[in-house]
Protein backbone atom coordinates (compact mmCIF):
# COMPACT_ATOMS: atom_id res chain seq x y z
CA UNK A 1 0.00 0.00 0.00
CA UNK A 2 1.60 3.55 -0.99
CA UNK A 3 1.71 5.69 1.95
CA UNK A 4 -0.85 8.21 1.38
CA UNK A 5 -3.44 5.42 1.49
CA UNK A 6 -2.21 4.45 4.96
CA UNK A 7 -2.68 7.69 6.19
CA UNK A 8 -5.88 8.49 4.81
CA UNK A 9 -6.83 5.34 6.33
CA UNK A 10 -5.55 5.73 9.75
CA UNK A 11 -6.53 8.95 9.83
CA UNK A 12 -10.26 7.94 8.88
CA UNK A 13 -9.90 5.58 11.70
CA UNK A 14 -8.82 7.86 14.37
CA UNK A 15 -11.54 10.12 13.11
CA UNK A 16 -14.68 7.71 13.93
CA UNK A 17 -12.77 6.48 16.90
CA UNK A 18 -12.80 10.14 18.07
CA UNK A 19 -16.43 10.98 17.20
CA UNK A 20 -17.29 7.63 18.91
CA UNK A 21 -15.45 8.48 22.18
CA UNK A 22 -17.12 12.55 21.60
CA UNK A 23 -20.13 10.88 21.15
CA UNK A 24 -20.17 8.97 24.51
CA UNK A 25 -18.56 11.26 26.94
CA UNK A 26 -22.19 12.68 28.18
CA UNK A 27 -22.34 11.22 31.57
CA UNK A 28 -25.35 8.88 31.52
CA UNK A 29 -27.72 8.83 34.88
CA UNK A 30 -28.26 5.83 36.56
CA UNK A 31 -31.84 5.02 36.20
CA UNK A 32 -33.99 6.01 38.90
CA UNK A 33 -36.96 3.68 40.23
CA UNK A 34 -38.79 2.41 37.49
CA UNK A 35 -40.94 5.27 36.58
CA UNK A 36 -44.01 5.46 34.30
CA UNK A 37 -42.75 7.93 32.00
CA UNK A 38 -45.45 10.79 32.50
CA UNK A 39 -45.97 12.74 35.00
CA UNK A 40 -47.96 11.63 38.25
CA UNK A 41 -50.89 13.27 38.82
CA UNK A 42 -49.53 14.61 41.82
CA UNK A 43 -46.92 16.81 40.17
CA UNK A 44 -48.18 20.24 38.80
CA UNK A 45 -46.63 22.56 36.58
CA UNK A 46 -45.66 26.17 37.58
CA UNK A 47 -44.03 29.07 36.14
CA UNK A 48 -43.51 32.74 37.36
CA UNK A 49 -47.51 33.68 36.99
CA UNK A 50 -48.51 30.39 39.29
CA UNK A 51 -45.51 29.90 41.20
CA UNK A 52 -47.00 32.77 44.43
CA UNK A 53 -50.92 30.62 44.29
CA UNK A 54 -49.19 26.91 44.15
CA UNK A 55 -46.12 27.52 46.15
CA UNK A 56 -45.53 30.56 48.22
CA UNK A 57 -49.36 30.50 49.72
CA UNK A 58 -49.77 26.48 50.35
CA UNK A 59 -49.80 25.51 53.77
CA UNK A 60 -47.27 22.47 53.82
CA UNK A 61 -44.43 21.30 52.78
CA UNK A 62 -43.75 21.57 48.78
CA UNK A 63 -40.70 21.17 46.76
CA UNK A 64 -39.76 22.69 43.33
CA UNK A 65 -37.52 21.13 40.86
CA UNK A 66 -35.95 23.70 38.46
CA UNK A 67 -34.64 22.31 35.64
CA UNK A 68 -34.28 22.74 31.89
CA UNK A 69 -34.52 19.61 29.50
CA UNK A 70 -31.69 20.72 27.63
CA UNK A 71 -28.98 19.16 30.63
CA UNK A 72 -29.16 15.31 31.32
CA UNK A 73 -28.10 16.85 35.21
CA UNK A 74 -31.96 18.06 35.28
CA UNK A 75 -33.71 15.55 33.52
CA UNK A 76 -32.01 13.29 36.05
CA UNK A 77 -33.33 15.24 39.05
CA UNK A 78 -36.60 15.49 37.19
CA UNK A 79 -37.05 11.88 37.45
CA UNK A 80 -35.70 11.63 40.40
CA UNK A 81 -38.48 13.49 42.16
CA UNK A 82 -41.13 12.21 40.01
CA UNK A 83 -40.37 8.99 42.05
CA UNK A 84 -40.61 10.94 44.86
CA UNK A 85 -43.84 12.41 44.71
CA UNK A 86 -45.34 8.75 43.78
CA UNK A 87 -44.15 7.83 46.61
CA UNK A 88 -45.04 9.81 48.82
CA UNK A 89 -48.31 11.02 46.78
CA UNK A 90 -50.62 13.33 49.06
CA UNK A 91 -47.95 14.00 51.42
CA UNK A 92 -46.09 17.35 49.98
CA UNK A 93 -47.17 19.14 46.59
CA UNK A 94 -44.26 18.32 44.27
CA UNK A 95 -43.61 20.73 41.49
CA UNK A 96 -41.98 21.28 38.58
CA UNK A 97 -40.50 24.89 37.08
CA UNK A 98 -39.18 24.26 33.37
CA UNK A 99 -36.54 27.29 33.55
CA UNK A 100 -35.69 28.97 30.11
CA UNK A 101 -31.73 30.04 30.38
CA UNK A 102 -33.09 33.49 29.61
CA UNK A 103 -34.65 33.80 33.16
CA UNK A 104 -33.35 36.07 35.64
CA UNK A 105 -32.60 33.98 38.13
CA UNK A 106 -32.29 36.50 41.08
CA UNK A 107 -36.23 35.88 42.15
CA UNK A 108 -35.36 32.33 43.11
CA UNK A 109 -31.30 32.71 43.77
CA UNK A 110 -30.56 30.32 41.20
CA UNK A 111 -27.18 29.48 40.78
CA UNK A 112 -27.32 26.54 38.87
CA UNK A 113 -29.55 23.58 37.16
CA UNK A 114 -31.30 21.35 38.63
CA UNK A 115 -31.88 23.30 41.64
CA UNK A 116 -34.62 21.29 43.86
CA UNK A 117 -36.42 23.83 46.58
CA UNK A 118 -38.15 22.87 49.74
CA UNK A 119 -40.87 25.18 50.90
CA UNK A 120 -42.76 24.99 54.20
CA UNK A 121 -46.08 26.88 54.36
CA UNK A 122 -44.38 29.65 51.87
CA UNK A 123 -41.12 29.89 53.31
CA UNK A 124 -38.18 28.53 51.70
CA UNK A 125 -36.48 25.32 53.98
CA UNK A 126 -33.74 23.95 52.00
CA UNK A 127 -32.22 23.02 48.50
CA UNK A 128 -30.07 20.77 46.64
CA UNK A 129 -28.10 22.61 44.02
CA UNK A 130 -27.07 20.22 40.67
CA UNK A 131 -26.48 16.55 40.94
CA UNK A 132 -23.42 14.66 41.83
CA UNK A 133 -20.98 14.69 38.92
CA UNK A 134 -19.86 11.08 39.77
CA UNK A 135 -21.85 8.18 38.17
CA UNK A 136 -20.97 6.10 41.76
CA UNK A 137 -22.39 8.79 43.94
CA UNK A 138 -25.23 9.25 41.97
CA UNK A 139 -25.88 5.38 42.74
CA UNK A 140 -27.49 5.79 46.05
CA UNK A 141 -28.74 9.71 45.63
CA UNK A 142 -32.50 8.44 45.42
CA UNK A 143 -32.45 7.22 49.19
CA UNK A 144 -30.54 10.52 50.11
CA UNK A 145 -32.35 12.49 48.59
CA UNK A 146 -35.75 10.48 50.19
CA UNK A 147 -33.83 10.71 53.26
CA UNK A 148 -33.58 14.94 52.61
CA UNK A 149 -36.98 15.15 51.77
CA UNK A 150 -38.52 12.78 55.11
CA UNK A 151 -35.80 15.21 57.83
CA UNK A 152 -37.16 18.19 56.15
CA UNK A 153 -40.37 17.99 54.95
CA UNK A 154 -41.45 15.58 57.14
CA UNK A 155 -39.64 16.53 60.16
CA UNK A 156 -38.48 12.98 61.43
CA UNK A 157 -35.82 12.98 63.93
CA UNK A 158 -33.92 10.29 65.95
CA UNK A 159 -33.87 6.94 65.24
CA UNK A 160 -36.75 6.91 62.60
CA UNK A 161 -34.30 7.33 59.93
CA UNK A 162 -30.68 7.50 59.62
CA UNK A 163 -28.46 8.48 56.37
CA UNK A 164 -25.16 8.88 54.99
CA UNK A 165 -25.02 12.83 53.22
CA UNK A 166 -22.57 13.91 51.20
CA UNK A 167 -22.42 17.62 50.64
CA UNK A 168 -20.31 18.49 47.18
CA UNK A 169 -18.42 21.89 47.30
CA UNK A 170 -17.52 23.87 43.95
CA UNK A 171 -13.60 23.02 44.93
CA UNK A 172 -14.34 19.46 44.61
CA UNK A 173 -14.53 18.92 48.39
CA UNK A 174 -16.72 16.21 49.77
CA UNK A 175 -18.20 15.72 53.42
CA UNK A 176 -19.84 12.73 54.33
CA UNK A 177 -21.71 12.68 57.52
CA UNK A 178 -23.87 10.31 59.08
CA UNK A 179 -26.72 10.18 61.69
CA UNK A 180 -26.38 6.93 63.22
Amino acid sequence: MNTQIKIIITATAAILLLSACAGSHRPTAPAPPAHSGHFSPDIITVNHQTFTDEITTYAGPAIVVFYNNEFWQSLDMKHRIEWLAEKYKGQAKFALFHWQLSDDPSRFTLEMLPTVVLYKNGNEIDRIKGIPPDEKDRARWNDDIELWFLKNAMQLEGSVYSADYTYFFRNDYKLQIGNY
